[in-house]
């Protein structure tokens, strides 16, 4: 018999919840694991299921399973997962009913578990539709800063991609360069002055954040 183990989290991922707390929130999601891999993330909204992520195995078939989770909800299935590079690699695709939507994403995650991209697809062209990199910065110590200063646990930076790939905006998430959160790409390259030097970030590292492509590092 497969194992099956369920915990509970706040609607978008920030703290673990009892079973208790979770209903009484009402907005969490449920996360159910089998056979020590994770199954489903069911989202709900004022107590009601909304839908959620699935993760699809080979054996199993995209109609039926949707059926069965209920076609009338917001599911995104995740398939053909990959290992490229030690990174791991999801297709995800969106349904409205069983009709999957004219887009799609690709995931990387290292192996923590901690995704690095998010990058959207047109279902027939496969061309870049738009795009998220994540450079976590969290802990790290501040090349300026006074000895042992880190930056907080949580420090990131959000690049944008456009439908051209190109790279639209900037979203930093501590006060690194002045009282603004986002810049455009022009500004916060103004701003941030040799910030990924500083931070010791290769060439590679450089190319990969600030462009769509490669979806994968090879660093």
């Amino acid at each position: 018999m497969s194992a099956k183990m369920i915990f509970f989290t706040t609607a978008y991922d920030e703290e673990f919840l009892t079973e208790e707390e979770a209903l009484e929130v009402g907005n969490y999601t449920k996360h159910i694991w089998i056979s020590n891999a994770l199954k489903k993330e069911e989202s709900y909204r004022e107590h009601q299921l909304w839908g959620g992520v699935y993760y699809l195995s080979s054996e199993e078939h995209v109609t039926e399973v949707l059926i069965a989770l209920g076609q009338n909800l917001n599911w995104t299935l995740k398939d053909n997962k990959q290992i490229i590079n030690g990174y791991t690699v999801w297709d995800c695709k969106s349904y409205s009913g069983l009709q999957q939507d004219a887009k799609y994403s690709k995931t990387v995650s290292d192996t923590e578990g901690i995704e690095l991209a998010i990058i959207t697809y047109d279902s027939v062209t496969h061309q870049v539709k738009s795009g998220l990199k994540i450079y976590k910065f969290g802990n790290q110590s501040i090349p300026w800063g006074e000895p042992g200063a880190v930056f907080d646990e949580d420090s990131e930076i959000f690049f944008r991609f456009g439908e051209d790939g190109e790279l639209d905006a900037v979203h930093v998430s501590d006060f690194l360069f002045s009282n603004d959160f986002a810049y455009t790409a022009t500004q916060f390259f103004r701003a941030a002055g040799n910030f990924f030097q500083e931070m010791g970030l290769s060439e590679e590292e450089i190319y990969y954040y600030t462009h769509a492509e490669p979806l994968v590092p090879n660093f």
